[in-house]
Formats: structure tokens, C-alpha cells, sequence
């Protein structure tokens, strides 16, 4: 696990989510209002775009925000279900997460994907290093390093690019996917024992 030296590294985080009630339903209704919503699903793996993603996922963990909240927010709007199918679909993804942890209480060490446990992991010294080139963002691959630098200093990705580099973590380097989903536990803002193995087991 990491070990973080002082104060700074949790400041900008907690600048950038404020995590009360009323802060969720600005979130919420803004995402509403301002187009974030109606352009979801064009803009959705769009990382290069502020606002592209509603962020309501880190409320939605703590529980500022209720996921019934969001989903007749979501009912109660005029547009057809092919233009919200997979913001809906994700809000209901967050449940079949949970139903996946309640039948397989193991999964943040073991994966659910029995393949992954045959699988020949690079090891001891070339793990780390490996390893620490990838959560620092240096391993010379510039959407994965960008990813993982944002999420260091932000507690934040999108959902595409933590498939990115979760996939680059597990395919590419061979770093066992416990150790990612150790990393991302410990610095997404929205960190959730059922959804991160899903993301990288």
C-alpha cells in the first residue's frame, strides 16, 4: 500500500469534492441543467472534457447521494431511453457490483474471472518497479501516465481511462490485478470494494 508524506496531497481532493447533502444535489442538478446529462452518452469516454461525466459517483459511495434520487432524476427527464440507456445502465451496474461482492466476498483478492488466477505474474523486483512506474504515471505511455497522474492528484479518473490503465496494469505490464485495485482503493475519491475489482480483476 502507499504512504503518503504530509498534508498537500489530500487538500486539492477535498477542495475539488465537497461531500455534504446540499453539495450532491448542486452536483446533481447542474449535471442536469447544463448539458452534462444530454450529451452523456456522445461525450462520455471523452476524458479531454470538463464535464463530460457527472462525478456523482463519489456521493453516490458516501452516500450524500441516493442512488433512487439519481435514477428518477434520471426517469423523470424528457429524453428517450436510447439518448440516457448507459447512464442508466451504470447506475445499475453499481448493483450488480454488490450482488457480485455478497456472492463473492473474496473478489478483492480473488478474481472473479477464473482465468486470472493461472495467469503468471511478473514478480519481486520487476514488480515494483513495473508497478511504481505505473502509479506514478511514468511508464513512457502517455493516455496511461496522464490517467494515472490525474488520479494522483485529483482522487479521479473516467471510467474509460481506469479501464485503460487498469487493462495496461494487468495486460501489458503482468503486475498482479490485486495491486492495482490496492491503489485505486486508496486514492479514488470514490473508491468502493465491489466496483474496483470489477475494474481490474
Amino acid at each position: 500500500m502507499a504512504v503518503i508524506v504530509g498534508n498537500d496531497w489530500t487538500a486539492s481532493i477535498l477542495e475539488r469534492f465537497r461531500m455534504s447533502e446540499d453539495d450532491a444535489l448542486e452536483n446533481m442538478n447542474g449535471f442536469f441543467k447544463e448539458g452534462g446529462f444530454a450529451k452523456y452518452e456522445i461525450e462520455r469516454s471523452r476524458a479531454d472534457i470538463e464535464g463530460s461525466t457527472s462525478k456523482l459517483s463519489a456521493h453516490l459511495r458516501i452516500g450524500t447521494l441516493s442512488p433512487n434520487e439519481l435514477y428518477h432524476k434520471i426517469e423523470g427527464s424528457d429524453m428517450e431511453y436510447n439518448d440516457r440507456k448507459t447512464f442508466s445502465r451504470r447506475l445499475i451496474w453499481r448493483d450488480l457490483a454488490y450482488f457480485h461482492l455478497l456472492y463473492f466476498p473474496e473478489m478483492r483478492d480473488k478474481s472473479i474471472r477464473l482465468h486470472y488466477e493461472d495467469t503468471e505474474w511478473c514478480s519481486k523486483e520487476e514488480e515494483e518497479k513495473r508497478f511504481n512506474a505505473w502509479k506514478k504515471g511514468q511508464t513512457g505511455y502517455p493516455l496511461v501516465d496522464a490517467g494515472m497522474r490525474e488520479l494522483y492528484k485529483t482522487g479521479w479518473m473516467t471510467q474509460s481511462v481506469r479501464m485503460i490503465v487498469a487493462s495496461f496494469l494487468v495486460e501489458y505490464l503482468r503486475v498482479n490485478w490485486v495491486k492495482g485495485c490496492e491503489w485505486f482503493h486508496y486514492t479514488l475519491v470514490d473508491a468502493d470494494s465491489a466496483i474496483n475489482p470489477m475494474m481490474v480483476s
